[in-house]
């Protein structure tokens, strides 16, 4: 996992050092970090790498300094842009868009006709095959084709979501919420709450629903009953399916947090087979 990210630049590592991957096209930000941060060159990664020490500060000082040098390479009207879209997340897994203030970064499924607009009409535009994403730097997002790009992906991306979520609508599942090694605190589950579920978990809670490409299964907590007792497995909860445009707006919030802070999903080992479905 990342330790920063920040569009088109992620860190990896911690305080022995930090590899930084980034596009070639953003070659102000790789001078500065050359310079300021004493970066090198690490041809076996193909990746930049600083050491804390050696740039006279911790982790987290490193992380600042190299978004202020992001911004310092970057239009003057980009942290604003950060600010009001970096919190933006998709809801399924068929598309990525993470603005940070390196620039964007751009997921596609293969073969969507924005792969040729990027790569044949923006010239700063750099298609990382390692996370198989396209990587626009802050100084190209002001291109008018980028904008089209992200207002058809958050159109295409609600849809899916939609349609996998529609034909659920104004139904429920319950059963025994299988609780070994937590407690349902811990997974975020009480009485109205919103939680999230895999389909690991709904193959055997509601087997009938196909795995489809949305990023988490949103609920509501309907109804939860502690169930006393030395052979108890969990609580007793009735899951109720989300509205999908409420159920969206969920997930997309959900996964716009970082991933060490976000609730853990309801899997497989949360489900027996005696869970039941049923409209309402």
């Amino acid at each position: 996992m990342a330790i920063m990210d920040f569009g088109t630049v992620r860190g990896f590592g911690g305080e022995e050092g930090i590899d930084l991957f980034f596009p070639l096209t953003q070659t102000g930000f790789k001078e500065a970090v050359k310079k300021q941060l004493k970066a090198r060159w690490n041809p076996e990664r193909r990746c930049w790498t600083v050491v804390p020490k050696y740039a006279r500060t911790d982790v987290l000082g490193l992380c600042e300094r190299i978004r202020k040098l992001l911004y310092s390479c970057a239009p003057e009207e980009w942290p604003a842009a950060v600010d009001r879209f970096g919190g933006f997340a998709c809801a399924t897994r068929r598309y990525e868009v993470k603005v940070g203030a390196g620039g964007i970064r751009i997921r596609l499924p293969d073969g969507h006709a924005f792969d040729y607009v990027l790569k044949k009409k923006v010239q700063a535009a750099f298609f990382d095959r390692d996370a198989r994403a396209w990587l626009i730097p802050a100084f190209a997002c002001g291109d008018p084709r980028i904008s089209k790009i992200l207002t058809r992906i958050v159109s295409e991306d609600k849809d899916i979501f939609r349609r996998a979520l529609e034909q659920y609508e104004d139904r429920s599942i319950k059963g025994t919420l299988i609780t070994k090694d937590t407690t349902p605190g811990d997974m975020g589950v009480n009485d109205g709450a919103k939680v999230f579920a895999s389909h690991a978990f709904l193959s055997v809670a509601d087997p009938h629903v196909p795995n489809k490409p949305v990023q988490a299964w949103p609920f509501k907590v309907a109804s939860f009953e502690e169930l006393e007792g030395e052979e108890s497995e969990g609580p007793e909860v009735r899951l109720s399916y989300m509205d999908p445009d409420e159920g969206y707006l969920a997930v997309r919030k959900r996964q716009a947090q970082p991933e060490d802070e976000r609730l853990p999903l309801l899997d497989l080992l949360n489900a027996n087979a005696k869970w039941a479905s049923k409209r309402g």
